[in-house]
């Protein structure tokens, strides 16, 4: 990996240390080495929800370990908008959505990171209506562990399996308390 290595149409924070990641596309979710898949009914119609996970001041109050979630991409997302999120302890991800059909579905893949942990890395949302504002929200993280955390990757895996699968959980109980 070579750091500091600009991209060069997507934003980034010029200082700090850039690793980037393999491009990657929708292929990715088939591919990757580790998936973890997990399915949430939530009290929220799929408009509703698209609206939490479009508000950058939400992801801090229910996913755990995001400090804050920045749109570096002017509205309307969609294909091509950019992000940047940041992680307590300062570990930053860039992202580059993929897919977006707002109230249905959205991908993003990471095009960099802030330090050497994924050489790719995409989540997919898929929103199934249920109607009388409700949804069930399937979501894929998909990637390729490298650096330290590659190696170590194999004992302490399901530590990552147990903080994503409780982002769903404070997920519900914050479209619950915020409809």
């Amino acid at each position: 990996m070579i750091e500091n290595s600009p991209p060069t149409q997507h934003p980034y924070r010029q200082e700090m240390p850039f690793y980037p990641c393999e491009p990657s596309d929708l292929s990715l979710f088939d591919t990757a080495k580790i998936h973890y898949r997990f399915s949430q009914e939530l009290p929220i119609s799929p408009d509703g929800l698209f609206d939490v996970l479009e508000d950058p001041e939400s992801w801090p109050r229910w996913a755990m370990g995001i400090a804050k979630v920045e749109w570096t991409s002017p509205r309307p997302f969609g294909v091509g908008t950019t992000r940047t999120v940041s992680f307590w302890g300062g570990m930053s991800v860039y992202e580059e959505f993929l897919a977006w059909e707002r109230g249905r579905t959205m991908a993003f893949v990471f095009y960099g990171t802030t330090e050497e942990v994924w050489s790719r890395f995409g989540e997919q949302y898929v929103v199934e209506d249920l109607g009388n504002d409700r949804c069930r929200l399937h979501w894929h993280v998909a990637y390729d562990p490298t650096g330290v955390f590659g190696r170590i990757h194999p004992l302490f895996g399901w530590i990552m399996r147990i903080n994503l699968r409780s982002y769903l959980w404070r997920l519900k109980g914050y479209c619950r308390r915020n409809r």
